[in-house]
């Protein structure tokens, strides 16, 4: 492995390839899908019910970063992004996310 293959690795990873291949997978589209939503709220109850607590956590902790990030790529990324409240979403979403993950691995005893 030589310099030029291991940065044109790294190139893969820039901010604008990284949406260009969201959008093209229609991530955007995620957070209006009830299999996925359902999918997620499914897992984290038999989990919870289940006394899963750390599993429980990490499952909320994904749904929400998914639903977070298909509801900014809904919004749009960039500057349409901030003009239709993309930034708002992505700040408030990504905290709730963090809090609940935090609540259920962490605060939630029995």
């Amino acid at each position: 492995m030589n310099w030029g293959s291991i940065v044109e690795f790294i190139e893969n990873f820039r901010t604008d390839r990284i949406i260009e291949q969201l959008h093209a997978w229609n991530v955007g589209d995620l957070h209006t899908n009830p299999w996925v939503i359902g999918g997620f709220i499914l897992v984290a109850l038999i989990t919870y019910i289940i006394g899963w607590r750390a599993i429980t956590a990490i499952v909320a902790g994904i749904g929400g970063f998914v639903v977070t990030v298909s509801l900014t790529l809904a919004k749009g990324t960039g500057t349409e992004g901030l003009e239709g409240g993309g930034l708002w979403v992505i700040v408030i979403g990504g905290a709730v996310a963090v809090i609940l993950f935090i609540y259920l691995l962490f605060i939630k005893t029995e």
